[in-house]
């Protein structure tokens, strides 16, 4: 019963910081037209939450932390949130997976602000955001063992690495490509909030991780989707500048 409780007041304070942080947010008027939105997080929501990262960026700004600490500081907490999950600490692992998602964030505005990006900067953060999806994904492989969502997961990570491949080629041949349902930002917002809500509904209604389950299955689809769009629209683009490989 307590349990219960405590979730149903922590899924409370969630929903309620959110909306009324958004509408305070809306209040002032922000001009969003810079900001690049999305089907699911549109330009208002990413503004809102841009605008959460200010003092960070300040306070980093201030210590003189460099952009490259940020990445290594993403792929440790990536690091963390796979030992939560495979110990079956969903709730945990649900925030550090929001948090890794910020450090990603935090590490290209620190760069852009302090003029601090570099060729090789760019292509660690490459690197660790591929090692930290991995990763993450792999300690919810170690939590289910078996059964079905294993192999979901599977088609996550595949998913993933083609979403990120298809821009990657696509950027080489000079094409831009930004495309697509599901993409890095939407995910770890959907795993993240997706891992603490099932975890709160377990001890709510005892669901058995069905909203987890849930979550990696549409992810599952929904990444192989993206790759998909990306691929076809890639593909149209560079048929009809004529380009060759």
């Amino acid at each position: 019963m307590e349990r219960s409780l405590f979730a149903c007041l922590n899924l409370g304070l969630i929903f309620g910081a959110a909306y009324f942080g958004m509408k305070w947010y809306l209040r002032t008027n922000p001009d969003v037209s810079q900001v690049n939105g999305s089907r699911m997080l549109s330009s208002s929501v990413r503004g809102w939450f841009f605008s959460n990262l200010d003092p960070f960026d300040e306070l980093f700004i201030r210590w003189e932390i460099t952009p490259t600490v940020i990445t290594l500081a993403q792929l440790v907490g990536s690091v963390l949130c796979a030992v939560a999950y495979a110990s079956g600490l969903i709730y945990t692992g649900g925030f550090l997976v929001l948090a890794s998602g910020t450090l990603d964030i935090l590490d290209g505005r620190l760069a852009r602000r302090t003029r601090g990006g570099t060729k090789s900067g760019a292509f660690l953060d490459s690197v660790v955001d591929r090692y930290s999806e991995f990763i993450m994904f792999a300690g919810l492989l170690i939590f289910f063992e078996e059964g079905w969502p294993v192999w979901a997961i599977l088609l996550c990570l595949l998913g993933g690495i083609m979403v990120s491949y298809t821009r990657a080629r696509a950027e080489g041949l000079g094409q831009d490509c930004r495309v697509g349902f599901l993409q890095r930002p939407e995910r770890f917002v959907i795993l993240g909030f997706g891992s603490i809500f099932s975890s709160a509904l377990n001890h709510i209604c005892g669901s058995d991780d069905a909203l987890l389950k849930a979550v990696i299955l549409i992810l599952a689809v929904f990444t192989n989707l993206t790759a998909v769009q990306r691929i076809l629209y890639v593909y149209g683009a560079l048929e009809r500048g004529g380009g060759d490989a």
